[in-house]
């Protein structure tokens, strides 16, 4: 069963966005890392985070570790991907096991599904990505075994 965790939005200055959701959802930050992600929680338990998509950009122009952080996977779909700023909001959805819904979202053919990916900064993240018809991107992710 696929659940949705929360929705991000792609920004270009974390602390300018902070204030203005801030001060919008009347909300503290439940949880931030750095200026790349800042989550804020609603009391039914769904989460409105923001993406800092320039974080991940500067910190493999300064070579810090990246191997350790990025997989190449990941790093190859950074380069590669075309983000724009304002209307591109992703929705995260969380599964039991990352693997097998993959394969089973690969078997949909329904639209493009990226390689499996992962981020660690702060704890090991996996993921996947895969585009709707319209192209909006929907991001699973989960535990991966």
């Amino acid at each position: 069963m696929i659940t949705l965790q929360c929705v991000y939005i792609k920004v270009n200055d974390m602390n300018k966005a902070i204030e203005f959701y801030k001060d919008l959802l009347q909300s503290e930050i439940e949880y931030r890392n750095e200026d790349r992600w800042v989550n804020f929680k609603f009391k039914n338990g769904f989460s409105l985070a923001l993406y800092n998509v320039n974080y991940d950009l500067k910190k493999l122009e300064q070579g810090d570790d990246t191997k350790n952080h990025y997989s190449d996977n990941y790093i190859s779909e950074l380069r590669k991907s075309k983000t724009t700023i304002g209307n591109s909001i992703v929705l995260n959805f969380q599964v039991e096991d990352l693997r097998s819904e993959y394969e089973r979202i690969k078997n949909i053919e329904h639209g493009q599904v990226s390689e499996i990916m992962y981020i660690n900064l702060v704890t090991p993240y996996y993921y996947f990505n895969v585009e709707d018809p319209d192209g909006n991107t929907l991001e699973i992710t989960g535990n991966y075994k």
